[in-house]
């Protein structure tokens, strides 16, 4: 089995600093609603799938992953934030307020892959560090594996602070 790192990025988001470039209009940030789970879900698991920085990791924390999206949209008030397109669903990210969580951003930012390179996972990262903080949160955390866009360019805004962790994904933790 490949040895994957890991990477754990904090937020102190009482303070979070605003976002620098907001989005065009034709783009809506916004709350998901529970009849929207399986779309969120199917973004997620899509964007991961045609990630390639993914691809050897993926089937290790599939189950886990998909455990999590489910048990968010039974507990959260906001369960992701997501970003439309039109009527069109491009890219969300799951949350978890629990502040004991090994990581706030379930999913992380998962942007369809048509929909790279234009700052949607920066704003859509702002957007879920504000809604943990409207949660009651007053710090975040964020895990990633290394050398993925994530980690290299979207985790390292608004002032977090990262550092290697040991993360087992196989394991389904409610």
């Amino acid at each position: 089995m490949k040895l994957v790192r890991w990477k754990r990025f904090t937020w102190q988001i009482k303070t979070l600093p605003p976002l620098e470039r907001p989005l065009p209009a034709h783009f809506t940030v916004r709350a998901a609603t529970r009849e929207e789970a399986k779309l969120v879900a199917h973004v997620v698991m899509t964007a991961f799938a045609l990630d390639s920085t993914w691809s050897d990791t993926l089937n290790q924390f599939r189950e886990r992953l998909e455990l999590q999206l489910d048990l968010a949209f039974q507990r959260e008030a906001v369960p992701a934030i997501v970003i439309a397109h039109g009527p069109r669903i491009i890219a969300t990210s799951v949350l978890n307020t629990d502040p004991a969580a090994d990581s706030n951003l379930v999913s992380g930012p998962s942007v369809l892959s048509e929909y790279c390179n234009r700052g949607l996972g920066t704003a859509l990262l702002h957007a879920s560090l504000a809604q943990l903080s409207e949660g009651g949160l007053l710090q975040a955390s964020g895990i990633t594996k290394e050398n993925t866009t994530a980690c290299k360019f979207v985790y390292p805004k608004f002032g977090s602070t990262s550092a290697s962790c040991d993360f087992v994904p196989a394991l389904a933790v409610t």
